[in-house]
């Protein structure tokens, strides 16, 4: 039933979201669903999940011009650990190492209690040797908690307070990785800039690194923050190169990324030269 609702959606038919609705009433969603990825990869998705009612061809498609670009950048390095910070339930990981060998570790960090468990299965699911974290990163080690935005109130949207709270928060350097091939992908709603202050340590000493930010119009107006400020912070450590993965465009530190009247959401990527 989930295929014949996204077959009509794809094919603009009347009905595929209704069709859904209709299948999430009856309890007919109510499971996790396992999908076969490439070079082994098993990836377990909640239907029950309003933000993972998914089918192959949506996880196959996920980020999907991100996720291509990042593996064509691994692909000269070898040994690569990569850091997923904000996995949600691991499709990041999970995508990446069905696409490429060159990584030899995943470090995958979530703070969302709710998606823990599923993080967790998926991430030991994958064919390389695994972490997960249910802790939240940052620049500093301490507690926190999850808020929700007035703009959207799923789980994808939640972003972290410093404070007391019941989340433990981490740095990426406290983790003691030196020397290696490092990618790390950032997606934290806004703290992104924080997350590579807390791995100047990790990007100085590593061989190379790739890195990949989110550019949110909306967390950016939330925070009043560029993601150039993440841009400029990286070539305050080294010489990077840095494209937007929607675009191919290069992202330049000389002007903001988020344009006046933008609404749509990029992944800037960044590998040092």
């Amino acid at each position: 039933m989930l295929k014949l609702a996204k077959f009509m959606i794809r094919r603009r038919i009347r009905g595929g979201h209704h069709l859904i609705g209709l299948c999430d009433q009856l309890g007919m969603l109510d499971m996790y669903v396992q999908y076969q990825l490439g070079r082994g990869v098993n990836f377990s998705v909640p239907l029950f999940r309003p933000d993972t009612r998914w089918d192959q061809q949506d996880v196959e498609n996920y980020e999907k011009r991100l996720i291509d670009l990042f593996c064509r950048l691994l692909e000269p390095l070898s040994d690569v650990v990569l850091f997923d910070c904000g996995a949600d339930i691991g499709t990041f990981s999970a995508l990446v190492c069905s696409k490429t060998s060159r990584v030899a570790r995943v470090v995958a960090l979530e703070p969302n209690p709710d998606v823990a468990i599923l993080m967790k299965r998926n991430v030991s699911q994958l064919q390389v040797a695994s972490e997960a974290i249910t802790k939240a990163v940052s620049c500093f080690r301490g507690r926190g908690r999850l808020e929700v935005p007035d703009y959207d109130s799923s789980d994808h949207a939640r972003f972290l307070v410093p404070g007391d709270g019941p989340l433990e928060v981490v740095t990426i350097d406290s983790l003691g990785v030196r020397g290696e091939n490092v990618a790390i992908k950032v997606d934290v709603e806004g703290g992104e800039l924080d997350v590579l202050k807390g791995a100047v340590e990790t990007i100085r000493s590593a061989r190379k690194c790739v890195v990949t930010v989110e550019a949110h119009p909306r967390v950016s107006k939330r925070t009043k923050r560029d993601p150039v400020e993440c841009l400029r912070f990286l070539q305050s450590l080294r010489a990077f190169n840095f494209v937007i993965a929607e675009t191919a465009e290069p992202a330049l530190t000389s002007s903001p990324i988020i344009k006046g009247g933008q609404k749509a959401i990029y992944n800037i990527v960044g590998w040092t030269r």
